[in-house]
């Protein structure tokens, strides 16, 4: 702590912390700052060095929006599909430690990682996960600053919204207790839901993770704000979706991109904290850094009831800090956001980003072919899922009355309601509502939704009908998040709408009517059916929120079969050369133990010349693995069958299947082969045309170091660790590109990959044919220097200048050192 350190006393203890307070006293300027900057404030000056701060005020206060500020999470949290493969290379890590005579229990996430299992572990699936969570628990075994929330618990989408957050984080030093916002990163939108609590939180990739978790803060541009100010009521039929497709409308509109989005204003009363989560989860996917939504009195009293404590503290706390109810913050940019103008809104047909009021839906339905069982327009699925409490309790008093009038579904339609937190079904239960989903023959269910929207349609008569007549038949979702342009193959349109309009419709049975005008069943219309606000405020009000506590009591242990899995017990994991699932041994080439001074590639091959725009979906492995590809081949070996190799995206903790996938997507197209397309090269010892990663394979054994050429934009896209792992583990040590994205050349640097920039030649005028010997040697490693690099064909000889893409003090030790996590680890 520094010179703002201040303290107060609360229920006789005492409690120090950067004061706000003091610093607007002295700067007025930043007391106008928006609320998610001003807990970058504190995170900053609370970790600075005196010297430092002078700086940081200045930043903050001009806004400049050049300059990097940290950002100092306190908590990681992360799915285990993501957790799995960074909890393998700290085990490696651990190995590489022991190796240098060092105490690989000295080896720990440096913040808490929490780790939540989303799959299961039942006799169904005990093969496929048992390898994975064996791991796992023994890394939450032999790792401090880890907990790992175990599977079988219900979906755990919602755990850190509905228990895990705490809202101020506390550390003891010496006799002192320091209290601090909290704060967080993540790699999905689990992570960004918890802005809705006023605890800033966004996602970051696999390798920043890392470097987090061994010491390192994550720095970003000091962001632009846009302020949203929320006004008015909304009307009766409003729910969050129809929010939320509004919200995406005016997200396009404006350039939100690498901005935060913080909401305020007095409509948001009307905004519970799971709607919030809702509009926090998506505003990311239109390029913002975050949403943010202000500390206010429903937040303390969502606190309250769903952790079944006093927050009389995080009250006190914040309203210290100037951040409690906070509505007259400058912004960089204003919108309006009224809730009263907002109408019921469904999207679709494939597009999430097409959106129609009810009243046009019905001109979106032009043909009216006729089946044996199902017709044009007809519903033959219909999935509830990822709703809040609110959405629900309408729903469910929809279904009451629609049983009440003894209405009922078609069961031509599948129907699923499904539940992403442990606490929906006891409420919906001790609301008495829960049976009325199930009298509408809706299948209830908490484990993979992704089953329900691939699997074939169960009715063989319909799929049959479907394919002779050539229906267009429609399913029907709530979820913006399982939204798909096609759910199902034989489903053609998809209609995104709000869990109780989705049962209207479904007690039609039919798209094609008036839903707002025309009669659900004889005489029944929407009106008799549809529940009013004070209704669904009534059964709010009955929620008992001691469901809470009691649903996650036990969170940490785990059902009979987790309890029971075996894992190693030993410091140093022993891994399994035969566990088609967990393989890591060739990760240990990400960590280096030497440092270089200088620059010595000598007589590398060339792996691949690309053009421009290579994104990073192209180098990464994604999507389905094909029975022909090397990864399928592997698979195959290993006595895995076809329909179980599954997508890239669930073997990431298979280092072997990720590797023979790198640089294998079809749309690549290696120049030095400019007739196939997809990963492959030529072996000019041979002749052949082989693939990249039998190519790597074989450098590899010679000791040939590999070089990539290509065009401008090298790395666009998603930042995506793995397109930079992957590559350092094929073996290329340098990339020469006309440019690069800007987040991928930080994650070449990071895992010690030597990015370089061409400066009057390119990959045409250099008439580059492929078996080329490339060397690049410099004496020094400087930031942003001009670097020769020798290309030798035959007996000819040409030297080309560069420029080195290091272009900061720590790329160049991150890259001296063979990469962040090299660096890192020789702290250790």
């Amino acid at each position: 702590m520094n010179k703002y350190t201040n303290n107060f006393i609360f229920n006789k203890n005492v409690y120090y912390y950067c004061d706000l307070k003091k610093i607007f006293e002295k700067y007025p300027l930043l007391r106008k700052l928006p609320n998610s900057a001003k807990i970058l404030l504190e995170s900053n000056i609370r970790n600075a060095k005196e010297e430092d701060i002078s700086s940081i005020i200045s930043t903050f206060i001009h806004r400049n929006y050049l300059n990097k500020i940290e950002f100092n999470p306190n908590r990681v949290i992360l799915e285990d599909s993501i957790a799995i493969s960074i909890l393998m290379e700290l085990a490696l890590m651990k190995e590489f430690v022991y190796s240098q005579g060092k105490n690989p229990k000295d080896l720990n996430p440096k913040i808490m990682l929490d780790v939540v299992i989303n799959g299961s572990l039942d006799d169904n699936s005990i093969n496929i996960n048992e390898q994975k969570y064996s791991f796992i628990k023994w890394a939450s075994n032999e790792f401090k600053n880890l907990s790992v929330i175990p599977c079988n618990l219900g979906v755990c989408k919602k755990v850190n919204l509905e228990y895990l957050s705490t809202m101020i984080s506390s550390e003891i030093q010496g006799d002192k207790i320091y209290i601090y916002p909290e704060t967080l990163v993540g790699s999905d939108s689990q992570t960004t839901m918890i802005n809705a609590l006023g605890v800033l939180s966004y996602n970051i990739n696999e390798i920043e993770i890392q470097s987090l978790l061994l010491g390192l803060s994550t720095n970003l541009s000091f962001p632009k704000v846009i302020g949203i100010e929320v006004i008015g009521t909304p009307i009766q039929t409003i729910g969050i979706n129809d929010i939320l497709l509004k919200l995406i409308h005016i997200l396009r509109e404006h350039k939100v991109s690498d901005t935060i989005v913080e909401f305020y204003g007095d409509g948001l009363k009307h905004i519970s904290i799971e709607n919030r989560a809702m509009i926090a989860s998506i505003t990311p996917k239109y390029g913002a850094i975050c949403s943010y939504f202000g500390i206010d009195n429903t937040t303390i009293s969502y606190i309250e009831k769903t952790r079944g404590v006093n927050a009389s503290l995080i009250e006190e706390y914040f309203k210290n800090q100037g951040i409690y109810n906070c509505n007259d913050s400058i912004y960089d940019e204003y919108i309006t956001l009224d809730l009263s103008s907002i109408e019921i809104t469904v999207a679709g047909p494939r597009k999430i980003e097409d959106n129609f009021s009810i009243e046009e839906l019905r001109s979106k339905f032009t043909t009216f072919k006729k089946g044996h069982y199902v017709n044009d327009n007809d519903i033959v699925l219909a999935i509830i899922s990822s709703t809040t409490t609110q959405s629900l309790i309408q729903a469910g008093l929809l279904a009451k009355k629609a049983c009440e009038l003894e209405l009922s579904i078609n069961n031509n339609i599948k129907r699923v309601l499904f539940l992403d937190s442990l606490i929906i079904k006891e409420y919906l239960i001790k609301l008495d509502l829960y049976k009325y989903f199930e009298e509408l023959g809706f299948e209830i269910v908490s484990k993979d939704l992704a089953f329900y929207s691939t699997k074939k349609l169960e009715m063989l008569k319909i799929s049959m009908d479907i394919d002779k007549f050539d229906l267009n038949v429609v399913s029907l979702v709530s979820s913006m998040e399982n939204f798909k342009e096609k759910v199902h193959p034989k489903i053609n349109s998809n209609w995104l709408m709000s869990p109780a309009l989705l049962i209207a419709y479904c007690l039609k049975g039919n798209m094609d009517f008036n839903i707002l005008e025309n009669a659900i069943y004889e005489d029944i219309t929407l009106n008799d059916i549809w529940p009013d606000t004070n209704e669904v405020d009534e059964f709010l009000k009955k929620i008992d929120y001691s469901i809470y506590k009691n649903a996650y009591k036990d969170i940490f242990y785990g059902n009979e079969q987790y309890k029971k899995l075996k894992y190693q017990n030993l410091p140093i994991y022993k891994w399994d050369n035969t566990d088609i699932y967990i393989q890591a041994e060739k990760n240990q080439k990400l960590f280096e133990n030497k440092s270089i001074d200088k620059i010595e590639i000598t007589d590398a091959s060339i792996m691949a010349i690309f053009g421009n725009a290579i994104t990073t979906e192209q180098i990464t492995p994604m999507g389905k693995i094909l029975p022909y590809s090397k990864a399928g081949m592997y698979l195959e070996s290993k006595g895995v069958k076809v329909n179980e190799y599954g997508k890239f995206e669930n073997r990431k903790s298979n280092v072997e299947v990720m590797l023979r996938g790198t640089f294998s997507n079809i749309k690549l197209r290696n120049k030095i082969i400019s007739s196939k397309e997809g990963g492959f090269i030529k072996d000019f010892s041979s002749g052949e045309i082989i693939s990249i990663y039998d190519f790597s394979s074989e450098m590899q054994k010679q000791n040939t170091p590999l070089v990539i050429f290509a065009g401008s934009y090298y790395g666009i896209g998603e930042s995506i660790d793995w397109a930079a792992k992957g590559t350092k583990l094929l073996g290329v040590k340098a990339i020469i590109a006309k440019s690069f994205a800007h987040n991928h050349r930080l994650n070449l640097i990071s895992m010690g990959i030597l990015p370089l920039e061409f400066i009057d030649d390119d990959i045409e005028s250099l008439h580059l044919v492929g078996d080329e010997q490339i060397s690049i040697k410099s004496n020094e490693i400087k930031i942003n220097a001009k670097v020769n690099i020798e290309i030798k064909r035959s007996d000819e000889v040409k030297v080309i200048s560069v420029k080195s893409k290091l272009e900061t003090k720590d790329e160049l030790i991150y890259y001296k050192n063979g990469g962040v996590l090299s660096y890192l680890l020789k702290s250790i």
